[in-house]
């Protein structure tokens, strides 16, 4: 492009030379010769008069660009204010499909319709480079290999979430090495999280009565988790999730909960249920050792007590083959809120591997702990919908008795769910598609580097390149070759001219589209001369124009657009050859009121940013014989043209 840009200015000094006289030691520069009129001097080959008049042509040309400039300018004036950042409560306007609560009640097999999860130029997505590979070879990772592998704990570190302000309860006997193989799981999954042992033991191997569980429970705090890696005893006849059903009819809500009081205790149940509740925490609950199809009768407390059904998570173990582990019950009626997780766990005291659905547990519930600092604005229902959703499936397609909703994965539970969207300034919410827009605007687009959130089907907000999702369209040149003798225009003197004419510079669609009826008006200064059979043509161009954005979209306003072209040539008979700058934007801004983040409480944050519409001008030769013509369009930001027409009038 140095090279092209070289030629250009030889070029341009030659014909101006030739046509306009300008010839000053400055005037080589377009720019100066737009600001500096009274320097180009007129080449002494022509008359003095003819140099006054291309002297006072350059001087009107640019005072009637800028008075038409100022006037065009006053109905764009309200598009300049900007006030930084605003916020925008979703609330009322953005429906999250969190809101739909899952029918837990339901016992037979949920078929398949979670959404798909997939990326979308999530600027965070790691596949296979130097984060994730230095997360892989640490002593931690190295450790627990096989366990981080399977929920694909490295890709939602390497996104830099580790639970960070997030509160993990852990409720255990800690009399024993469990109480603490179950805090160091749920630690290393969630190293920044605040974790707390609440002891409940009563001997090294018994835990306390459930009365005594609720009073610990009711003292320990409020916290956002709290981990439960323990269970009534059961089998299939006694003290499993099924016991609240006679033979497979749900009991009435009544009876059911009188069995969970029978089992365990009134005040242990209405103790779960109020923290639950009242702090909007989430219970992560192992479904049992026994090697049953059902888990434990606690895992079934959501059935009975649907007012804590998204506050509540069964956890079954899996193997290090990606199968439900030997020892561990299945998920049973609890299916619709029960997930699978590694069963194998690091016991830092007694240096070895321990197994169960006890330590299953504590790696959702680190999981959860990552989701909620990554989103604070989440609450537990919509947490535990995208644990679930975004689970990998196992077993039968779809939710099943045995995996539930599948295996936990924190790779796609920090990804996009769904189709993106931009949440606007007004409220309004439209699809982040991949938009069209023309060569010039988009390039001005790219350059600009500007970021953008958009949100899942969760209203989760992530951030990717505004420029990731356009695509650029080449101008088209020959369009324009076509359309300009359709400008409008009128001769007032000396060869100086007025009019208006179609803009199509800025064409676009989707989230960044411009109201289509879009003109510049614009003066002029021409000349057509002939020596001895040859003819020689000049025309220079300066216009203004004042886009309108469409409602629903990012562009807030423009600034004035300044435009301008020239155009030279020679003709010899029927044969002529053409020297163009098509016309481009010098000078003007789009504003854009973009998306950037949600702050903690789930508010979208908006961001005012000027984008400078000022492109570099393109350079076009077009060598015409009679009606036909080839040209050539060197563009600088796209590919360039090259096209063939044939344009005449028939007369009838």
């Amino acid at each position: 492009m140095y090279v092209t840009n070289k030629i250009f200015t030889v070029f341009a000094t030659i014909v101006f030379a030739t046509t306009s006289a300008f010839s000053a030691q400055n005037c080589q520069d377009t720019l100066y010769r737009y600001n500096h009129p009274e320097q180009c001097t007129k080449n002494a080959t022509y008359s003095k008069t003819n140099a006054i008049l291309s002297i006072i042509g350059g001087g009107v040309l640019i005072g009637g660009g800028i008075a038409l400039a100022m006037q065009t300018s006053s109905s764009g004036d309200n598009n300049n204010t900007y006030v930084g950042e605003n916020y925008t409560n979703l609330s009322s306007r953005f429906v999250l499909s969190s809101n739909v609560h899952i029918n837990y009640n339901q016992n037979e097999t949920v078929k398949n319709q979670r959404v798909a999860a997939y990326n979308l130029n999530y600027e965070k997505d790691f596949t296979n480079n130097d984060i994730i590979k230095s997360i892989k070879i640490s002593e931690k990772y190295q450790r627990n290999y096989k366990q981080y592998d399977n929920m694909n704990y490295a890709v939602a570190n390497a996104r830099g979430f580790t639970g960070k302000n997030i509160s993990i309860n852990i409720i255990d006997n800690f009399q024993n090495p469990h109480g603490d193989t179950v805090y160091d799981i749920a630690q290393y999954v969630a190293p920044d999280a605040r974790l707390t042992k609440t002891d409940i033991s009563q001997t090294e191997y018994n835990i306390k009565q459930f009365q005594d569980i609720a009073n610990t429970i009711n003292q320990s705090g409020t916290y956002h988790i709290y981990n439960a890696s323990w269970q009534t005893e059961s089998n299939i006849y006694t003290n499993a999730a099924t016991a609240i059903y006679d033979n497979q009819t749900p009991k009435t809500y009544a009876s059911a909960q009188q069995y969970l009081y029978n089992v365990s205790n009134h005040d242990f149940i209405t103790q779960i249920r109020n923290t639950a509740i009242d702090n909007d925490a989430i219970f992560v609950w192992a479904a049992g050792n026994e090697s049953q199809p059902e888990s434990g009768v606690l895992s079934a407390l959501p059935l009975a007590f649907p007012e804590i059904q998204g506050h509540f998570v069964n956890v079954v173990a899996l193997d290090n083959s990606d199968k439900i582990a030997w020892y561990s019950n299945q998920c049973g009626v609890t299916q619709n809120y029960c997930i699978a997780a590694p069963g194998s766990g690091w016991n830092t005291q007694t240096q070895s591997f321990a197994s169960g659905t006890s330590f299953a547990t504590p790696a959702v519930s680190g999981a959860i702990a990552i989701i909620k600092e990554a989103f604070p604005y989440m609450n537990a229902n919509q947490i535990t919908q995208l644990l679930f959703v975004t689970a990998r499936d196992l077993g039968d397609p779809g939710v099943d008795s045995v995996y539930g909703w599948g295996a936990l994965d924190l790779d796609k539970a920090t990804r996009p769910v769904g189709q993106p969207k931009i949440v606007l300034a007004n409220n309004n919410v439209v699809p982040l598609n991949t938009i069209s827009v023309s060569g010039i605007a988009a390039n001005a687009i790219k350059n600009a580097n500007v970021k953008i959130a958009f949100v899942d089907d969760f209203g989760r907000t992530f951030t990717t390149n505004l420029s990731d999702n356009i695509n650029v369209v080449p101008y088209g040149r020959g369009f324009d070759k076509l359309r300009e003798s359709d400008d409008k225009s009128v001769t007032l003197f000396n060869n100086f001219e007025m009019g208006f004419k179609e803009n199509h510079l800025l064409e676009s669609s989707g989230f960044i589209s411009i109201k289509s009826e879009k003109y510049t008006n614009f003066v002029g200064y021409k000349t057509d001369f002939t020596i001895d059979n040859i003819r020689f043509y000049h025309n220079t161009r300066i216009g203004a124009t004042n886009p309108k954005n469409e409602e629903n979209t990012i562009v807030s306003g423009f600034s004035n657009i300044y435009t301008a072209s020239i155009k030279s040539g020679v003709q010899i008979d029927n044969l002529s050859f053409e020297f163009e700058i098509p016309e481009y934007i010098f000078h003007g801004n789009m504003f854009l009121n973009i998306p950037i983040a949600r702050d903690y409480n789930g508010n979208i944050i908006y961001n005012n940013t000027n984008v400078n519409m000022a492109t570099k001008p393109d350079l076009a030769y077009t060598l015409k014989y009679r009606f036909l013509s080839a040209t050539m369009v060197d563009n600088h930001d796209t590919k360039n043209e090259f096209f063939v027409m044939a344009k005449t009038k028939i007369a009838f």
